[in-house]
């Protein structure tokens, strides 16, 4: 019962943070537009220290085990579904947006970009390319480096990046000030697990929105005098743990209730909402443009982030589950067996009997995502 809820809450974090991803890019498309008031840019701003780092430390809460299996099972279970994706889908970015250019103009369809892709994502999918570079480097470092000295130094890039260190790249910023909240749900998981159950549910309510009160003042603070003193950006890592506090306790609540099931299927199912939402932002945004300026679309102004948000994150899940079945579309969510290559259990074994072993075994390519990994 308890690993039940363990699940649950994690699955309830991650549904947190991709709606707030896309609410982010939500805000881009439609306040660049003029469709939406500029508020909800300084919303985004605060929200820099919550989103992205809560992602992270729930992909590192079960990152443990993984990190500990052989190089050809990591690429076979975990890292070629994550480079597939990433390839995959930065060519169908590419051509739409090449098609049907953003109302913003935020995307970039150059063909040099798209070259550099593999080594420098210029695109929202940077979270994939990301995630892969660092199950390789927490691989690399198990058993060399101390698990301390590797949370101390991804606090250091952390602090250095939240201060402005600046690679004149989306995805190296953002591996730079994210990487030490994946090691922090990897080596801090038990500890982490044990505190966000131990409250009541409600305990978790009270203790959450505290976390949340202090968490919102501070990162107005520092937002507010940082044009007069740059460097105290730094502290948003601290700022950012309790973000991450407020929205674990706050998901274990939320997770309890059956009008709540919509986020924890929302958590199991990222990938398609990842790789998709922006499209359907896109689109949606576009669609309502010819009607700026006019009076029942400004009444919907103030809101219109969220519902534009929760309009991608829907159309995204309804693709998928129209497409997720059929022959090579299921593709888009799923690695072929010829890219992530096949267990040596299936390469030894021909035939019929090869193919029962191949569907048997625990190291058989699992369809994205994996629950809770």
């Amino acid at each position: 019962m308890a690993e039940r809820a363990r699940v649950d809450w994690v699955d309830g974090a991650k549904g947190l943070a991709i709606v707030l991803v896309a609410l982010a890019h939500a805000v881009q498309l439609t306040v660049i537009s003029g469709l939406a008031p500029e508020f909800w840019n300084k919303i985004n701003l605060v929200f820099i220290v919550f989103r992205m780092p809560l992602f992270f430390l729930a992909s590192g809460l079960f990152a443990r085990s993984i990190i500990l299996r052989t190089w050809p099972a990591l690429w076979r279970t975990r890292l070629s579904l994550l480079a597939w994706a990433l390839l995959l889908w930065t060519l169908v970015q590419y051509g739409y947006f090449a098609l049907l250019p953003s109302p913003a103009g935020l995307e970039k369809t150059d063909l040099i970009n798209l070259l550099l892709s593999p080594v420098r994502p210029s695109n929202g999918l940077w979270f994939l390319y990301a995630l892969a570079l660092f199950f390789v480097a927490a691989k690399l470092m198990q058993n060399r480096i101390d698990w301390r000295v590797q949370v101390g130094g991804g606090a250091v890039l952390s602090v250095l990046f939240f201060a402005r260190a600046d690679t004149g790249n989306i995805a190296w910023n953002g591996m730079g000030r994210y990487f030490l909240f994946f090691l922090l749900g990897c080596y801090l998981r038990e500890w982490i697990l044990a505190f966000v159950n131990r409250p009541s549910r409600f305990g978790a309510l009270g203790l959450g929105l505290g976390f949340g009160a202090a968490f919102l003042a501070l990162a107005g603070i520092i937002l507010t005098v940082d044009s007069r003193v740059p460097v105290i950006t730094g502290a948003l890592v601290l700022v950012s743990l309790l973000a991450l506090g407020s929205g674990l306790l706050i998901a274990r609540f939320l997770v309890g209730f059956r009008a709540m099931a919509w986020l924890n299927y929302v958590g199991r199912n990222t990938l398609p909402i990842y790789v998709m939402h922006v499209l359907f932002l896109s689109l949606i945004t576009s669609l309502l443009l010819p009607w700026r300026g006019q009076a029942w679309l400004d009444r919907f102004g103030p809101a219109l982030p969220l519902l534009v948000a929760g309009g991608g994150v829907a159309a995204a899940l309804l693709f998928w589950r129209v497409v997720r079945d059929l022959p090579v579309l299921r593709y888009g969510f799923e690695v072929p067996l010829w890219f992530a290559g096949r267990p040596r259990i299936v390469q030894a074994v021909a035939g019929a009997a090869g193919e029962a072993a191949a569907s048997a075994s625990p190291n058989t390519v699992e369809r994205m995502p994996p629950r809770n990994e």
